[in-house]
């Protein structure tokens, strides 16, 4: 009888933790986003290379989203760029913070690492309100400059989110 309890008990376990696990909901994400470099400082590096650090505000615009979830939001972003002696991109790393209307945050990091950001890619790391727990990850591309100074520019994504 004690085995047949302890049978039923792990059983009741799995089941329940298999729930848990089902209970994510996948969300395809795509969308585009604004930007204007805030500051910005160019640091030549011994090598020759340069290191530039900046803020950017933009605003995003998410193309599809969760039906509860605003598809406006702003960012603020710590973009990190290192240039080659020739002046070719190197890496690129950003870490944002995003907010809604409601007010709730999430954080999201930005990457590449080829001259021609073919490879960029963005992870998203939870937040505060409709975002704890949150994660997802994607593809994101640049769409080039919108003015001729190049301090706004336009970007792309494409990815999923993946909701607790």
């Amino acid at each position: 009888m004690k085995l047949l309890k302890i049978l039923v008990l792990a059983l009741a376990s799995v089941f329940t933790m298999g729930n848990l696990a089902s209970a994510e909901t996948v969300v395809p994400t795509t969308g585009y986003g604004l930007n204007t470099v805030t500051s910005s400082t160019a640091t030549p590096l011994a090598d020759g290379s340069t290191l530039i650090k900046q803020t950017t505000h933009g605003f995003w615009v998410e193309t599809s989203t969760e039906a509860n979830f605003p598809s406006e939001k702003v960012a603020d972003c710590t973009p990190t760029l290192l240039l080659s002696a020739k002046g070719a991109p190197i890496a690129y790393r950003s870490v944002c913070t995003v907010a809604d209307v409601d007010g709730d945050v999430f954080v999201a990091t930005i990457g590449a690492t080829k001259p021609d950001f073919s490879d960029c890619a963005w992870a998203m790391h939870g937040g505060t309100g409709k975002y704890a727990g949150a994660t997802g990850n994607g593809q994101c591309k640049s769409a080039g400059p919108i003015t001729k100074d190049g301090n706004n520019s336009k970007s792309t994504w494409t990815g999923k989110w993946v909701l607790p």
